[in-house]
């Protein structure tokens, strides 16, 4: 559905009030195995495939999000894995083929092919989907305080992105503005909120309900430590309407912080939409998804019918093949064929998913987590 459609706004003076729906899923993390293998055995870089048994849920949804975990910045810069990310830029053709409207393109990888690499990124983006928003990285320093606002169905949607750090990479002296580093010092967890205002008080000021995505917390834990607490209540008391949480790579706790008449919706964490990873717990990722209703005479929005689906990555034990689905889709038969079982010797079955979903999600209260 588009972003732009047309307004779904009462001509009512006393009832002027509009909705949209929101769908977002966690990290699309590219170790290389996944396109250069699938280049030699397709001789193609269309990636479709990977991502067919979701994408319908992308091009339902007016905002459709995902964790553009690791660059694409092409073949100028040296495709590359894990440490140093860069995939190829056809994987931003397959992305946008599939509906995905916001790229929160700020991760602790978004320097992995240099201050180069992400603006060929941006530009390759800005050039052929100017409908794409991406959030969190900038072409240029006048960008960086240009508030990201999106016009959906008559409300204006404020997107921002930060990350806490960006792998021991350093953005260049002349490019203070490339990307949004909310964390001053990474051993203390310190938030630089002069930074988080410089970008959230003018996108505020622009737009009706506001969407942070935040690359926080600890990696391969499912609880959100004190820095994550701490940005998700300030963050709240901004008057952010939701926040989507990534970097982890496995799936942490979602809940509704209440106070002052504002409500914000906090999932602390999407894992893995795909990657490359070896753990049972890795191939588990989630879909949040909800919709946001406005009342433009109150200027209030409320969150209705949040949830949270539960996804599994399917790899090959050859590692040739990738894919991702929701849980509900996910067999036994698959999991009995899949890399961590067959080649780590790893439980990825139904039931192993179902009981570690249900132990970090547990029943938060005011949202649905879907396994059915």
């Amino acid at each position: 559905m588009s972003a732009t459609g047309d307004p779904a706004v009462s001509d009512q003076a006393s009832d002027r009030r509009s909705s949209f729906t929101f769908t977002g899923v966690g990290d699309n993390l590219l170790h290389d195995t996944l396109f250069i293998y699938h280049e030699q055995d397709t001789g193609n870089r269309d990636y479709s495939g990977m991502y067919s048994e979701v994408t319908p849920y992308f091009q339902k949804s007016d905002i459709s999000y995902i964790n553009f975990e690791t660059p694409c910045a092409g073949d100028a810069f040296g495709l590359s894995g894990y440490p140093s990310f860069n995939g190829p830029l056809e994987m931003i053709d397959t992305l946008a083929g599939m509906g995905l409207n916001w790229f929160s393109t700020s991760s602790n990888h978004s320097m992995d092919a240099g201050a180069d690499g992400l603006l060929a990124e941006m530009a390759y983006i800005n050039e052929k989907y100017p409908g794409i928003f991406y959030t969190g990285t900038y072409p240029d320093a006048e960008s960086q305080t240009m508030p990201a606002v999106m016009d959906v169905n008559g409300i204006k949607v404020g997107l921002a992105s930060f990350t806490y750090g960006l792998n021991g990479y350093t953005l260049p002296e002349d490019m203070p503005w490339l990307v949004n580093v909310f964390v001053k010092n990474e051993e203390t967890g310190e938030v630089d909120y002069a930074l988080m205002d410089k970008i959230l008080d003018p996108l505020i000021d622009a737009s009706d309900v506001q969407i942070v995505s935040m690359h926080w917390g600890v990696e391969y834990a499912n609880t959100p430590d004190d820095t994550q607490k701490e940005a998700a209540r300030y963050l709240h008391d901004k008057g952010v309407e939701a926040v989507i949480g990534s970097h982890p790579h496995v799936i942490q706790p979602a809940e509704i912080i209440s106070g002052d008449g504002q409500e914000t919706l906090v999932y602390y964490s999407l894992g893995n939409f795909i990657s490359g990873q070896d753990q049972n717990c890795t191939m588990v990722g989630g879909m949040a998804q909800f919709t946001v209703e406005y009342d433009f005479d109150k200027r209030k929005a409320k969150i209705t019918n949040p949830s949270f689906t539960p996804t599994v990555t399917w790899i090959s034990p050859d590692l040739r093949r990738y894919s991702t689905q929701l849980f509900k889709d996910y067999t036994d038969d698959e999991a009995a064929s899949q890399y961590v079982t067959v080649v780590q010797g790893q439980d990825c079955s139904r039931q192993y998913v179902k009981e570690y979903v249900d132990q970090v999600m547990g029943q938060p209260e005011g949202l649905r987590i879907i396994t059915e």
